[in-house]
């Protein structure tokens, strides 16, 4: 045997380690190519999820920032229940937030309903009712979708709306033309109670003594029935020459909030003066309503073209700040 053939196969054995050495370094390579591959598409993934979510929270969800009320705010009430839940309305439609006033939704039942009264039942929040040009409308999903309901009302311009808190079957409606009417099963039957006192926007029943009613005429009178809306006195007046929205503290019923003349004003002595409280606020306020669970919270609305701005405060009306 010749050296050159001695020599090729002794080197034989070192290139067969030489070549299994390359495909385990080769496989090697393939496997964290791939590793690299599945991380990078992990993440793809995510990312692409997260971008889903965010398209979902900014256009599927209908959110505004500005609730869409027409060309007047006429009605604003907080959830009993959930201090962050807040209802506008306005000559164009309503709208609610479950965010203290930060994001919106509006409801397309009342569009064009022109709320200009609004109130929970506090016992069950998912009952609500509202009064407008179209009548009394009724929700049983806590405001997300509403029912007209006029049958036994004389007219359907319903122009103001209450309820007495210890019983919310009893409900107030003024009804514009034909005076000041009871109902004392949720609006399924109405009684007249007085045929002359006029009320736009909310009409108030003392927590503690239910025949106590309050109203705010649109000339600034502040008014009291002692008897459940069957004679009515004047109390105090409201400053500014026009009462758009009053709210009354339930936890502590001698204090009371109004919007008169574009300012938010207070009273702690069961409305027979009125201070302002209006630090931090626009002049245009037209709307305002202390949570009834915590009544340290109270919202202030105000018109922005057809557009509702809304404020909080959080120290019962010492000060404000902007929310939306």
């Amino acid at each position: 045997m010749s050296d050159k053939v001695r020599n090729a196969k002794r080197q034989e054995p070192s290139d067969r380690k030489t070549d299994v050495q390359h495909q385990r370094l080769d496989a090697e390579a393939t496997r964290q190519l791939r590793k690299k591959v599945a991380i990078w598409g992990s993440l793809a993934a995510l990312v692409l999820v997260a971008f889903a979510v965010a398209v979902f929270l900014s256009v599927g969800s209908d959110s505004t920032e500005r609730p869409y009320v027409g060309g007047d705010l006429h009605a604003m009430a907080v959830d009993p229940a959930k201090t962050g839940r807040v209802m506008v309305g306005g000559h164009g439609g309503g709208a609610v937030s479950d965010d203290g006033g930060e994001t919106w939704r509006q409801i397309s039942d009342l569009d064009g309903a022109d709320p200009m009264g609004w109130v929970v039942d506090p016992n069950d929040p998912e009952k609500a009712y509202v009064a407008g040009h179209p009548g009394f409308f009724r929700s049983g999903d806590g405001g997300e979708s509403w029912n007209l309901d006029n049958s036994g009302l004389p007219a359907t311009d319903v122009h103001g709306l209450g309820i007495d808190p210890r019983n919310p079957d009893t409900l107030y409606a003024y009804v514009a033309g034909a005076g000041l009417y009871r109902s004392p099963d949720a609006g399924g039957t109405w009684e007249q109670v007085n045929d002359a006192v006029s009320v736009m926007g909310p009409i108030l029943v003392d927590p503690q003594n239910p025949n106590d009613l309050y109203l705010a005429s649109m000339k600034g009178g502040f008014q009291k029935s002692p008897d459940g809306g069957e004679s009515w006195e004047q109390v105090g007046t409201i400053p500014g020459g026009m009462a758009t929205w009053v709210s009354q503290d339930r936890m502590n019923p001698g204090t009371f909030y109004a919007a008169g003349g574009g300012q938010a004003y207070k009273s702690t002595d069961e409305g027979k003066t009125w201070q302002a409280a209006s630090e931090g606020l626009p002049g245009s306020i037209s709307v305002v309503a202390v949570s009834p669970d915590d009544p340290r919270i109270v919202y202030a609305g105000a018109l922005d073209g057809e557009e509702a701005l809304v404020y909080r405060s959080e120290d019962s009306g010492e000060s404000w700040q902007p929310r939306n």
